[in-house]
Protein backbone atom coordinates (compact mmCIF):
# COMPACT_ATOMS: atom_id res chain seq x y z
CA UNK A 1 0.00 0.00 0.00
CA UNK A 2 1.18 3.59 -0.78
CA UNK A 3 2.04 5.67 2.19
CA UNK A 4 -0.42 8.56 1.73
CA UNK A 5 2.74 11.06 2.22
CA UNK A 6 4.19 9.81 -0.93
CA UNK A 7 0.60 9.39 -3.45
CA UNK A 8 1.15 13.43 -3.94
CA UNK A 9 4.68 13.56 -5.54
CA UNK A 10 4.00 10.22 -7.67
CA UNK A 11 0.44 11.23 -8.47
CA UNK A 12 2.39 14.28 -10.05
CA UNK A 13 5.19 12.65 -11.45
CA UNK A 14 2.61 10.72 -13.33
CA UNK A 15 0.93 13.81 -14.82
CA UNK A 16 4.06 15.23 -15.76
CA UNK A 17 5.41 12.29 -17.62
CA UNK A 18 1.78 12.15 -19.23
CA UNK A 19 1.87 15.65 -20.28
CA UNK A 20 4.89 15.90 -21.70
CA UNK A 21 4.14 13.18 -23.88
CA UNK A 22 1.02 14.57 -24.97
CA UNK A 23 1.20 18.44 -24.49
CA UNK A 24 4.72 18.87 -25.06
CA UNK A 25 4.55 17.83 -28.78
CA UNK A 26 1.99 20.60 -29.23
CA UNK A 27 4.27 23.32 -27.93
CA UNK A 28 3.06 23.64 -24.43
CA UNK A 29 5.50 24.04 -21.67
CA UNK A 30 5.04 23.28 -17.55
CA UNK A 31 4.44 26.50 -15.61
CA UNK A 32 7.05 26.09 -13.27
CA UNK A 33 6.70 23.06 -11.22
CA UNK A 34 2.81 23.53 -10.90
CA UNK A 35 0.49 21.10 -12.38
CA UNK A 36 -0.70 24.04 -14.71
CA UNK A 37 0.80 23.89 -19.05
CA UNK A 38 0.51 26.79 -20.97
CA UNK A 39 0.01 26.86 -24.33
CA UNK A 40 1.41 30.52 -25.86
CA UNK A 41 -0.84 32.40 -28.34
CA UNK A 42 0.96 35.45 -28.12
CA UNK A 43 -1.99 37.68 -26.91
CA UNK A 44 -3.86 34.21 -25.68
CA UNK A 45 -3.14 31.68 -23.38
CA UNK A 46 -4.27 28.29 -23.21
CA UNK A 47 -4.48 26.83 -20.23
CA UNK A 48 -4.52 23.31 -18.90
CA UNK A 49 -4.55 22.67 -15.23
CA UNK A 50 -4.55 18.76 -13.61
CA UNK A 51 -6.20 20.16 -10.22
CA UNK A 52 -5.81 18.40 -6.94
CA UNK A 53 -8.85 17.95 -4.33
CA UNK A 54 -8.95 19.22 -0.82
CA UNK A 55 -10.23 16.14 -0.27
CA UNK A 56 -9.03 13.20 -2.06
CA UNK A 57 -6.16 11.88 -4.38
CA UNK A 58 -6.21 12.36 -7.83
CA UNK A 59 -6.88 15.05 -10.26
CA UNK A 60 -9.79 17.11 -11.94
CA UNK A 61 -9.01 18.43 -15.30
CA UNK A 62 -9.49 21.83 -16.54
CA UNK A 63 -8.98 23.34 -20.03
CA UNK A 64 -9.63 26.70 -21.31
CA UNK A 65 -8.04 30.22 -22.26
CA UNK A 66 -6.83 33.32 -20.68
CA UNK A 67 -6.77 36.55 -22.73
CA UNK A 68 -3.80 38.14 -21.47
CA UNK A 69 -4.92 42.27 -21.80
CA UNK A 70 -6.31 42.42 -18.32
CA UNK A 71 -3.14 43.21 -16.59
CA UNK A 72 -2.46 40.58 -13.21
CA UNK A 73 -0.08 38.30 -12.24
CA UNK A 74 -2.03 35.12 -11.77
CA UNK A 75 -3.53 32.78 -14.48
CA UNK A 76 -7.62 32.93 -14.80
CA UNK A 77 -10.09 31.12 -16.98
CA UNK A 78 -11.90 33.51 -18.78
CA UNK A 79 -13.34 31.09 -21.18
CA UNK A 80 -13.74 27.34 -20.66
CA UNK A 81 -13.03 25.50 -17.15
CA UNK A 82 -13.41 21.65 -15.63
CA UNK A 83 -13.77 19.51 -18.97
CA UNK A 84 -13.22 15.73 -17.01
CA UNK A 85 -14.53 14.35 -13.38
CA UNK A 86 -12.14 13.91 -10.74
CA UNK A 87 -9.88 10.35 -11.38
CA UNK A 88 -9.01 8.96 -8.04
CA UNK A 89 -5.70 7.61 -7.51
CA UNK A 90 -6.29 4.11 -6.09
CA UNK A 91 -2.52 3.14 -7.22
CA UNK A 92 0.14 3.63 -9.56
CA UNK A 93 -0.61 1.42 -12.29
CA UNK A 94 -4.25 2.55 -12.36
CA UNK A 95 -3.26 6.43 -12.20
CA UNK A 96 -0.83 5.76 -14.98
CA UNK A 97 -3.31 4.68 -17.17
CA UNK A 98 -5.68 7.63 -15.70
CA UNK A 99 -2.61 10.32 -16.08
CA UNK A 100 -2.72 9.81 -20.10
CA UNK A 101 -6.16 9.80 -20.24
CA UNK A 102 -6.50 12.82 -18.63
CA UNK A 103 -3.24 14.29 -20.86
CA UNK A 104 -4.66 12.86 -24.40
CA UNK A 105 -8.10 15.08 -23.49
CA UNK A 106 -6.08 17.85 -22.47
CA UNK A 107 -4.51 17.88 -25.91
CA UNK A 108 -7.99 17.34 -27.75
CA UNK A 109 -9.18 20.99 -25.60
CA UNK A 110 -5.97 22.69 -26.63
CA UNK A 111 -6.47 21.53 -30.59
CA UNK A 112 -10.30 22.65 -30.21
CA UNK A 113 -9.28 25.98 -28.34
CA UNK A 114 -6.65 26.95 -30.99
CA UNK A 115 -9.11 26.08 -34.11
CA UNK A 116 -12.29 28.03 -32.18
CA UNK A 117 -9.50 31.52 -31.47
CA UNK A 118 -7.74 31.86 -34.20
CA UNK A 119 -7.85 35.27 -34.55
CA UNK A 120 -9.46 38.42 -33.21
CA UNK A 121 -12.75 38.06 -35.34
CA UNK A 122 -13.16 34.48 -34.38
CA UNK A 123 -13.33 35.46 -30.56
CA UNK A 124 -15.63 38.22 -31.23
CA UNK A 125 -17.37 36.21 -33.21
CA UNK A 126 -17.73 33.66 -30.25
CA UNK A 127 -19.39 36.21 -28.20
CA UNK A 128 -21.63 36.58 -30.36
CA UNK A 129 -22.87 33.25 -30.74
CA UNK A 130 -22.69 33.19 -27.12
CA UNK A 131 -24.03 36.44 -25.13
CA UNK A 132 -22.18 36.95 -22.00
CA UNK A 133 -24.01 37.79 -19.47
CA UNK A 134 -22.08 38.74 -16.35
CA UNK A 135 -18.93 41.77 -15.94
CA UNK A 136 -15.86 40.07 -16.82
CA UNK A 137 -17.26 37.98 -20.29
CA UNK A 138 -18.78 41.82 -21.55
CA UNK A 139 -15.65 43.30 -20.56
CA UNK A 140 -13.56 40.89 -22.53
CA UNK A 141 -16.33 40.94 -25.55
CA UNK A 142 -15.86 44.58 -25.66
CA UNK A 143 -12.20 44.57 -25.93
CA UNK A 144 -11.99 41.89 -28.78
CA UNK A 145 -14.85 43.82 -30.70
CA UNK A 146 -12.67 46.89 -30.59
CA UNK A 147 -9.69 45.14 -31.53
CA UNK A 148 -11.59 43.54 -34.36
CA UNK A 149 -12.85 47.05 -35.09
CA UNK A 150 -16.17 46.35 -34.38
CA UNK A 151 -16.88 49.59 -33.52
CA UNK A 152 -21.07 49.29 -32.31
CA UNK A 153 -20.73 45.93 -30.94
CA UNK A 154 -17.44 47.20 -28.57
CA UNK A 155 -19.79 50.09 -27.49
CA UNK A 156 -22.48 47.93 -26.60
CA UNK A 157 -20.41 45.31 -24.42
CA UNK A 158 -18.36 48.54 -23.11
CA UNK A 159 -21.76 49.91 -21.68
CA UNK A 160 -22.94 46.84 -20.01
CA UNK A 161 -19.83 47.04 -18.30
CA UNK A 162 -19.99 50.51 -16.95
CA UNK A 163 -23.25 51.86 -16.52
CA UNK A 164 -24.39 49.34 -13.51
CA UNK A 165 -24.34 51.32 -10.84
CA UNK A 166 -25.54 49.23 -8.24
CA UNK A 167 -21.92 47.69 -7.09
CA UNK A 168 -20.01 49.82 -5.34
CA UNK A 169 -17.15 46.98 -4.46
CA UNK A 170 -13.29 48.65 -5.11
CA UNK A 171 -12.47 45.94 -7.83
CA UNK A 172 -15.81 46.51 -9.77
CA UNK A 173 -15.54 50.48 -9.93
CA UNK A 174 -12.06 49.98 -10.80
CA UNK A 175 -13.04 48.18 -13.51
CA UNK A 176 -15.78 50.16 -14.69
CA UNK A 177 -13.37 53.07 -15.02
CA UNK A 178 -11.00 51.17 -16.79
CA UNK A 179 -13.69 49.82 -19.10
CA UNK A 180 -15.07 53.83 -19.93
CA UNK A 181 -11.27 54.54 -20.68
CA UNK A 182 -11.15 52.11 -23.46
CA UNK A 183 -14.70 52.92 -24.23
CA UNK A 184 -13.37 56.71 -25.27
CA UNK A 185 -10.38 54.90 -26.65
CA UNK A 186 -11.96 52.15 -28.60
CA UNK A 187 -12.65 54.60 -32.03
CA UNK A 188 -8.91 54.94 -32.13
CA UNK A 189 -8.44 51.32 -33.54
CA UNK A 190 -4.53 51.89 -33.93
CA UNK A 191 -4.46 53.63 -30.96
CA UNK A 192 -6.35 51.18 -28.95
CA UNK A 193 -4.42 48.45 -29.97
CA UNK A 194 -0.93 49.88 -29.34
CA UNK A 195 -2.89 50.22 -25.28
CA UNK A 196 -3.41 46.66 -25.08
CA UNK A 197 -0.41 45.30 -26.74
CA UNK A 198 1.02 47.59 -23.90
CA UNK A 199 -0.97 45.63 -21.71
CA UNK A 200 -0.48 42.57 -22.73
CA UNK A 201 3.02 43.00 -22.77
CA UNK A 202 2.86 43.90 -19.08
CA UNK A 203 0.89 40.67 -18.11
CA UNK A 204 3.26 38.25 -19.88
CA UNK A 205 5.92 40.24 -17.65
CA UNK A 206 4.38 39.41 -14.53
CA UNK A 207 3.52 36.25 -15.48
CA UNK A 208 7.06 35.73 -16.87
CA UNK A 209 6.18 34.18 -19.97
CA UNK A 210 8.43 34.06 -22.93
CA UNK A 211 9.69 37.48 -24.20
CA UNK A 212 7.98 38.49 -27.72
CA UNK A 213 9.45 41.96 -29.36
CA UNK A 214 5.77 42.98 -30.52
CA UNK A 215 1.89 41.99 -29.98
CA UNK A 216 0.38 41.36 -33.57
CA UNK A 217 -3.25 41.15 -33.57
CA UNK A 218 -3.48 39.17 -37.21
CA UNK A 219 -3.48 35.81 -35.90
CA UNK A 220 -2.60 34.24 -32.75
CA UNK A 221 1.24 33.21 -32.49
CA UNK A 222 1.78 29.91 -33.97
CA UNK A 223 -0.90 29.83 -36.32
Amino acid sequence: MVLMSLVAPIQSKLLNEAARCALKPLGLFQKGRSRTWLDDRGWWLGVVEFQPSSWSEGSYLNVGCMWLWNVKDHISFDEGFRVSPFSLFTDEKQFRSAAEQLAQHAAHEVDRYRSLFPDLAAVANYYHRHPPESFWPNFNAAVVCALAGQQDDAQRFFRRVVEPKDDDRNWVLTAQADAEHLRLLAPFTDRFRKTIAERILQTREHLRLPPVSHITFEHSLGV
